[in-house]
């Protein structure tokens, strides 16, 4: 493909092997980052990816705010950030980026493409399902623990196809397979449930996914969270499949020792993002008349917990 204006919206582990294979397939990228030490090292030494992918970029364009973007004038922006500074985000986008740029929700949770597209209109925003899990290592490069590819897009306005297609086109060009799917929703949620069954547990325990997963305890609660999200989403109509329960304890079974988002959040002593996952069971729970005891309690206990932050 052509080399586009991309923008990386967050240099954390997610960003940094996104921005990574855009950087290493010739297109002019710039990352957005906030941390002052993050953004030295990617001007400096950019950024190495190793573990399920290998792959070492030079020196990489940051700038500190996403006003500084306006400078860049990005024809695709990609947001990898925690989903709760969206408002924030959108707002600053939305005073430069121009109609035709694409906007893509590189993230986890449910709901984020929304939040978006509350401020700059659905017609410009892609939904992405992102299908690996990262984390930075000891050495300071990013450590990529497994792959489920391919990862999805999906245009939020049908009109808008084109799009998610030429999002899809661009990220696979660049070594990242992506397809554009069709009921991308579904496959949020799907993810959105297997994210709620273990990411706060391990966040509160302080164990990663296999320790939780293999403690009969904690276990015993994670099945219950995810009996709790799938009788949520069906009574929403979202499609998950007949037969995803067995699907979701296969795959938590699977589960390497790989620390989730929140745990690390709790780690590095920054709010995590569960309003947009435990959360939004809730949330849902409460439209379609169904208690959620499970993920409302695990919800309350993380952001007790974060009041100490």
């Amino acid at each position: 493909m052509n080399a586009q204006r991309i923008a990386v919206i967050g240099a954390g582990p997610v960003g940094s092997v996104l921005g990574a294979h855009l950087q290493h397939a010739g297109h002019s990228v710039v990352y957005c980052e906030v941390g002052r030490e993050r953004r030295e090292t990617l001007s400096r030494d950019g950024v190495k990816v190793s573990g399920a992918i290998t792959l070492e970029t030079g020196p990489a364009a940051v700038v500190p705010s996403v006003d500084a973007l306006s400078e860049h004038d990005p024809e695709v922006v990609f947001i990898a950030v925690k989903a709760n500074a969206l408002p924030l985000i959108s707002d600053a986008l939305a005073a430069f980026l121009s109609d035709s740029a694409t906007v893509v929700s590189w993230q986890n949770g449910i709901d984020t493409e929304q939040v978006i597209a509350e401020t700059l209109g659905r017609t410009r925003v892609v939904r992405a399902v992102v299908n690996h899990g990262v984390a930075f290592g000891e050495t300071g490069d990013v450590v990529v623990a497994f792959e489920n590819l391919p990862h999805f897009v999906q245009e939020l306005s049908p009109e808008q196809e084109l799009r998610a297609v030429t999002v899809a086109q661009l990220l696979t060009a660049a070594g990242l397979p992506t397809q554009r799917a069709d009921g991308l929703v579904g496959m949020v949620w799907r993810k959105g449930i297997l994210n709620a069954a273990l990411n706060a547990l391990s966040a509160l325990t302080g164990m990663n996914m296999r320790e939780a997963w293999n403690d009969p305890y904690s276990q015993r609660l994670a099945k219950e969270i995810l009996k709790e999200g799938i009788a949520v989403a069906r009574a929403n109509e979202i499609a998950l499949g007949w037969n995803f329960y067995h699907e979701a304890l296969a795959y938590l079974g699977a589960g390497k020792e790989h620390k989730p988002s929140m745990l690390l959040d709790r780690e590095s002593g920054k709010r995590s993002e569960i309003e947009f996952i435990n959360g939004k069971i809730v949330e849902y729970g409460d439209i379609a008349g169904l208690p959620t005891p499970y993920n409302r309690s695990v919800f309350w206990l993380v952001k007790a917990m974060e009041r100490a932050l």
